[in-house]
């Protein structure tokens, strides 16, 4: 039985809709909070992760990346979607915002705290459950769709967390999931470029660059790697890629000095691209349904 550290919801109706007949949605483990939760920051907070000086292709990601996996959700009236990691809840608000009936995952208690604030804010309610991916605290075949965006790479199981995503999905129900691609063209070119400047260079720098790992990750994404252990759980139906060149040297400041509409159309037409090129792209969307 999976374990829940805790409710955090305004929206306890909503939980109710999971219930089975005669067994809480909400079921303990006879296994302490430590041991199943070992190797787990439960405090996370994600104010590190967004730069000070926000360039115009780091906007243009965030930004593309959100509205493209929007398009994929297909929130609605009548849906029922479950966030695995669902962060500060903006796309929880945003998909309950469009109708849909929406169940947040996540382990951390300040994320939690910050999605509580969000909603305060926004006016919006969407239920809370403070739980970990590898054990979703619900019934099987309960949820119409599942979403997981840019939270994959933080969990200690992946692998586990995408079968428990098809666990509790129903059968024809979509999945959608986005984590960043550490092999992109942009990567790869930032790597080659900063190998031949170190060979010619004895400066060293003291930060990470963006292709190397962050220390809250617990796994390295790529397009293939990211479809191979998805095909275990889910039938994928569809692969895109969005954004494209995110981290090659120089590329922000040259974006920050062109004229902001000519900046845009470099993105959107190098987007464009990345749509049909996923395995070199920034961010890797896949949409995928339960298998019957």
């Amino acid at each position: 039985m999976p374990v829940c550290l805790g409710v955090y919801s305004d929206n306890r109706g909503l939980l109710l809709m999971l219930e089975p007949k005669r067994e809480s949605v909400l079921e303990a483990k006879d296994m302490s909070e430590e041991s199943r939760c070992s190797g787990i920051d439960l405090a996370w907070d994600d104010s590190h992760v967004m730069p000070e000086v926000i360039t115009p292709e780091v906007e243009f990601m965030f930004r593309k990346m959100t509205e493209v996996f929007f398009s994929e959700i297909g929130a609605k009236p009548g849906v029922l979607v479950l966030d695995v990691g669902c962060g500060r809840g903006l796309d929880g608000v945003r998909m309950s915002q469009e109708g849909a009936s929406v169940v947040g995952v996540e382990p951390s208690d300040i994320m939690l705290r910050h999605a509580r604030d969000y909603m305060r804010e926004s006016g919006t309610s969407i239920a809370l459950v403070r739980a970990i991916g590898e054990y979703l605290p619900f019934r099987s075949a309960c949820v119409d769709k599942v979403v997981c965006k840019g939270a994959l790479d933080h969990f200690a199981d992946p692998a586990r967390v995408l079968e428990e995503m098809a666990r509790v999905l129903k059968v024809g129900g979509r999945a959608v999931i986005v984590v960043a691609n550490f092999e992109s063209l942009g990567f790869k070119i930032g790597r080659a470029v900063y190998s031949l400047w170190k060979s010619l260079s004895t400066e060293r720098v003291s930060f990470k660059m963006p292709w190397e790992i962050p220390d809250d990750h617990t796994y390295r994404f790529d397009y293939r790697l990211l479809k191979r252990m998805v095909s275990q759980c889910f039938t994928v139906e569809k692969v895109k890629g969005i954004s494209l060149l995110f981290g090659l040297p120089w590329w922000g400041a040259f974006l920050s000095r062109c004229p902001a509409k000519l900046a845009q159309t470099i993105l959107a037409l190098l987007d464009k691209i990345a749509r049909r090129l996923p395995w070199l792209s920034d961010v890797v969307l896949v949409s995928c349904t339960r298998r019957t």
